[in-house]
């Protein structure tokens, strides 16, 4: 029941964010269904209470629909002016994958909470927090909040924006990655109980601080054109600007895939023989 309902509401997210953007999806022919609702397959796959694919399988296919989304991306424009700006297939992609790790993470809660009432330094109080913190994520990914921040900042304290003011909301990404680090620190007794999710979730904080790194240094074309000069620093400009986003959809990936080696060890450990 539990990967039916969320399984329905990915599908929903997707339908949903189509209808919002859907003169721009037109102009690919919907293609952008292709990807997501193949992720929405694969979520309904590793939602299951007793069996699921392999992790190799979930990396692969989550690099198969990043990559097919990376390309349509590129090979359509489908959204305003240039490949991966807001809203796009990419964004989307995001959002869905933001939103099945607090789902994953949310059924590892279920699984692993200790019995009696909630406590914060339970040790599957960790799962929990996760759960939250993606949800909150994915929503910020859809609604712009952090993108926002910078404005509301200009605006508030009546100051001229500046390069670096400019990329308070990239900042902010950073920041994001910066508290995960420390709540995972806080119940490092869990985490390395999964060595697979461990080694998963370096790899993953990996990728996202470089894309964090490129998000800022394609904020504005000012830095690529004083280090290249017009037309190399453009290009160079438009170039990070994609890989940031190539990044964050790995690092969520790699997120992903660490949670659900938990939910496969998690199994392995319930259908374990006793000695």
């Amino acid at each position: 029941m539990y990967r039916n309902i969320c399984t329905a509401v990915l599908v929903l997210l997707v339908a949903l964010l189509t209808l919002d953007n859907a003169h721009y999806y037109a102009r690919a022919s919907y293609l952008h269904l292709v990807p997501l609702l193949a992720f929405c397959g694969l979520a309904w796959a590793l939602l299951g209470r007793d069996r699921g694919p392999t992790l190799g399988v979930t990396l692969w296919s989550l690099a198969g629909i990043g990559a097919v989304g990376v390309s349509l991306e590129l090979i359509f424009q489908v959204y305003k002016h240039h490949p991966f700006d807001e809203n796009g297939i990419v964004t989307m992609l995001s959002v869905c994958q933001l939103a099945l790790i607090s789902l994953v993470c949310f059924r590892l809660w279920q699984v692993r909470r200790a019995p009696g009432p909630w406590r914060l330094k339970n040790h599957s109080t960790i799962w929990l927090l996760i759960a939250s913190g993606f949800a909150f994520l994915a929503v910020d990914e859809k609604a712009l909040i952090h993108e926002g921040l910078d404005r509301s900042f200009h605006k508030l304290f009546a100051i001229q924006v500046t390069g670096w003011t400019s990329r308070l909301d990239d900042m902010l990404i950073g920041l994001y990655g910066l508290i995960g680090l420390a709540v995972l620190w806080f119940y490092f007794a869990e985490i390395k109980r999964f060595r697979r999710c461990f080694r998963l979730l370096q790899i993953g904080f990996v990728a996202l601080f470089l894309s964090v790194a490129a998000d800022m240094a394609s904020n504005r074309p000012d830095f690529f054109l004083w280090l290249l000069g017009p037309g190399a620093g453009d290009l160079a400009y438009a170039i990070v600007g994609g890989l940031e986003e190539v990044l964050k959809i790995t690092s969520e990936a790699l997120f992903l895939s660490g949670f659900y080696s938990a939910v496969l060890d998690v199994r392995a450990q319930r259908h374990a023989p006793e000695a």
